[in-house]
């Protein structure tokens, strides 16, 4: 891990073959591989038990939880198990309907609603992986397929501007 990182690093290649089935193929290559870049970066600045966000006045301060990188790279493994044990190969050597009909068993047994957790909370690798891209300016660009560049600064001149169009 590079100096001045924190958090569990995760396996790169399985963390790749899971983005595939996980983020929408719309993406294409380039953008699930940045989105995976992001999520590792966030994962590696992640500080357990860090004061959390609160409201002004508010008079409970929370805390964030312990580090969930462990969790996530034994599910990476689990992951990797039980594609070796059903086909003979490891995770990311498998076809994407094989490794999104893994990935859908174990989100099976996963508790939650229709709403993606939030990411440091996420049960599964899998959902923290969905939920850190469905947050992003990007993703936000992606499914208006307009520059909004949602939590960036940009000029007073251009807020008025309707967004340029992006290509998905």
């Amino acid at each position: 891990m590079p100096a001045g990182k924190r958090g569990t690093a995760l396996d790169d290649r399985l963390l790749n073959a899971l983005a595939d089935v996980v983020l929408p193929q719309e993406l294409g290559v380039p953008a699930r591989t940045a989105a995976v870049l992001a999520f590792r970066e966030w994962l590696a600045g992640y500080e357990p038990a860090a004061e959390g966000m609160h409201g002004y006045g508010d008079q409970e301060i929370t805390y964030l939880p312990a580090d969930p990188g462990p969790g996530w790279n034994a599910q990476l493994s689990q992951l990797d198990a039980i594609a070796r044990r059903r086909h003979g190969t490891g995770f990311a050597d498998c076809d994407a309907a094989t490794r999104e009909a893994i990935v859908r068993g174990q989100l099976s047994h996963v508790p939650g609603g229709p709403r993606l957790p939030g990411v440091a909370t996420a049960p599964h690798v899998a959902l923290a992986l969905l939920a850190h891209w469905a947050d992003s300016s990007s993703a936000t660009d992606f499914v208006y397929g307009a520059a909004i560049g949602k939590e960036t600064c940009r000029q007073l001149a251009i807020v008025t501007a309707p967004p340029a169009r992006v290509k998905p």
